[in-house]
């Protein structure tokens, strides 16, 4: 692990290797390229540009979830936060942390700031973020650090007490169900008897709604939906030596509504090989063949409260923003 403090206030950290482990993210690429159909994790999609296009998929006025969860925090951050009664903010995928400073200003109000310490695979976003909140709260401790949420967990691990896990922007509703169940395992053995968990979710909207949201962007002066999909296999070329030609796939979106999912697929548009080089993976693509690049679910709170519950994590409280059903829950 790598520490330093930047000019702006802002300690640095880069998980080791066996924190931040290449062996497992490689290994999860293998097991989901095997799987029918194919799936490539949802961590490939945000190298620096991925981040970008989702920060403008944010912006899309279709696209709801951003701003359910932020009128959510608006309405209750203040309440969250004193039921919490903690001095530190630990940001599980923070991003550009623009939701986080809804919280850490609530947190502030009632004299509990002390420190914020953010995580992400992507750096360059993140610690923008972090100085910008180094600079408005220039008497917190603000760390960054770089690398996967669930593999800085046993990091953390007896690193403070007293602290809010949270995970914002609807990180955790693009887990598969077993990504799920090794961060809910991973997060309850960091935890400490002081520690609460604040979990963001997006729960089941009208399927008009929902189409609406995931439809934008594909179309248009600058599709960036479909450019987000299309950069997961840019970022698979330049991280693995992959041969992805982004011209031969075309990006959908299919809402399974049994499944509560919302799948972001890439249809191959020819019989084509693309190879892995690094990774020693051969695929081969029939016309019309589909993968997955991006899957995400849709909630019945009370199923969530109960699956969390077998984790050992109680709800205190949760709120609902009623336009959108962005829901958050407080645990300990």
């Amino acid at each position: 692990m790598a520490t330093h403090a930047s000019e702006s206030d802002v300690i640095e950290v880069v998980l080791a290797p066996n924190h931040h482990s290449v062996g497992g993210a490689e290994q999860e690429l293998r097991a989901g390229l095997a799987e029918r159909p194919r799936r490539i994790p949802h961590r490939y999609g945000y190298d620096a540009a991925g981040s970008e296009l989702f920060e403008e998929i944010t912006r899309l006025p279709a696209y709801y979830p951003p701003r359910s969860e932020r009128r959510l925090l608006r309405d209750h951050a203040e309440e969250m936060a004193c039921l919490a009664g903690v001095a530190e903010l630990v940001d599980l995928g923070a991003g550009s942390a623009e939701k986080s400073e809804i919280l850490l200003s609530a947190m502030d109000t009632h004299g509990l700031l002390r420190a914020y310490t953010a995580i992400d695979v992507s750096p360059e976003p993140m610690k923008t973020a972090a100085r910008r909140i180094a600079a408005r709260w220039p008497k917190a401790r603000v760390t960054a650090v770089h690398g996967d949420f669930t593999a800085a967990l046993p990091w953390l691990q007896g690193r403070g007490h007293g602290r809010l896990m949270a995970m914002f922007g609807g990180t955790f509703d693009c887990l598969t169900p077993p990504e799920r169940s090794r961060f809910l395992q991973a997060l309850r053995t960091c935890c400490g008897p002081l520690d609460h968990v604040l979990l963001c979710v997006d729960l089941c909207q009208p399927l008009e709604a929902v189409r609406q949201a995931y439809q934008a962007g594909f179309t248009g002066e600058r599709p960036v939906r479909r450019m987000f999909a299309l950069n997961t296999l840019a970022h698979l070329n330049s991280a693995y030596g992959a041969d992805f030609d982004p011209a031969s796939f075309e990006p959908t979106v299919v809402y399974d509504v049994p499944r509560r999912q919302v799948q972001g697929q890439l249809r191959s548009t020819t019989r084509q090989r693309v190879i892995l080089q690094q990774l020693g993976v051969t695929l081969d693509f029939t016309e019309d063949e589909t993968f997955l690049h991006d899957v995400i679910q849709k909630f019945e709170l009370h199923e969530l409260v109960q699956h969390l519950a077998s984790f050992g994590f109680q709800c205190r409280r949760h709120w609902v923003e009623a336009e959108f059903q962005c829901a958050a829950l407080l645990l300990n």
